[in-house]
């Protein structure tokens, strides 16, 4: 896509690049582009129909005969704190370079309004948008910019997509979080270990990893006791007792305390 929008050869384009900005907080960038007058971000999203950028709080809506049908996190904020996140991985190594970008929709949807400034374009304006980043006065060699490409490369961070919903800016609320059955209706709880589908009459044994594994994918990395017992319908003491017993990481203190996956290690919360 960036390659026939015009880019010199003499830039280098990283894709999917997962940087470590302090100890546990991460930023994902789906294309960055090194030139010797600026970095360029571009954060594709493909989402069709009909959209509308709102304010306070800033989202981003899907509408349908005048409808809202879907709410998501904004993709121009999410942005922006992508750029600012990127100045500092490069401030704190040495790195003074301009960094610009933006939001690309590359499904052609169709945008009621853009407000002023909002860093968002449509595909078709990929190339004219780039053109005119490179205008630029270079601050940096070719020889500068590809010793910023190794430095990229070799501090690169696993790619972890989860959680989905935050990803691609979904609203969690919107979802019953409770056990359901392969056919996807919510069971209904019997005891502590034993859950029955009204549909089905299928009786169900312990939904408790099988649920925590639909959470943590799609919801967030953590979970409290409270969001716990209000899934699964029972006490606190079971909420703990079976949150103690698989492989996260526990944090907090008292009526604080919640629990934290490891994505890298889902192999072992599988088993």
């Amino acid at each position: 896509m960036l390659r026939s929008s015009g880019l010199p050869n003499d830039c280098v384009v990283l894709s999917d690049t997962t940087l470590e900005i302090t100890p546990g907080v991460t930023i994902q960038l789906d294309a960055l582009v090194l030139t010797p007058a600026v970095i360029l971000i571009f954060e594709t999203k493909q989402i069709a129909g009909r959209l509308r950028f709102v304010q306070n709080p800033a989202q981003l809506e899907k509408v349908e005969d005048g409808k809202i049908i879907l709410s998501m996190d904004c993709p121009a904020a999410q942005f922006e704190d992508q750029r600012a996140s990127l100045e500092t991985w490069l401030r704190m190594r040495g790195f003074s370079v301009p960094i610009g970008g933006s939001v690309v929709f590359t499904t052609n949807p169709i945008i009621e309004t853009i407000p002023k400034g909002l860093p968002v374009i449509k595909l078709r304006e990929l190339r004219g948008f780039i053109a005119k980043s490179l205008q630029f006065i270079p601050v940096m060699s070719l020889q500068e910019v590809e010793i910023l490409a190794n430095t990229i490369r070799s501090s690169l961070s696993p790619y972890i997509p989860y959680p989905l919903f935050r990803k691609y800016g979904i609203d969690p609320e919107r979802v019953d979080w409770g056990p359901r059955c392969d056919c996807g209706y919510l069971l209904d709880k019997i005891s502590e270990m034993t859950w029955s589908c009204r549909p089905c009459g299928l009786r169900i044994k312990d939904p408790y990893i099988k649920t925590l594994m639909t959470w943590f994918l799609l919801r967030s990395n953590t979970i409290t006791v409270k969001q716990f017992c209000i899934i699964f319908q029972c006490s606190r003491r079971t909420g703990v007792r079976v949150l103690n017993r698989l492989p996260l990481t526990r944090k907090g203190n008292a009526r604080s305390t919640y629990y934290e996956i490891d994505y890298r290690q889902l192999d072992l919360f599988e088993r």
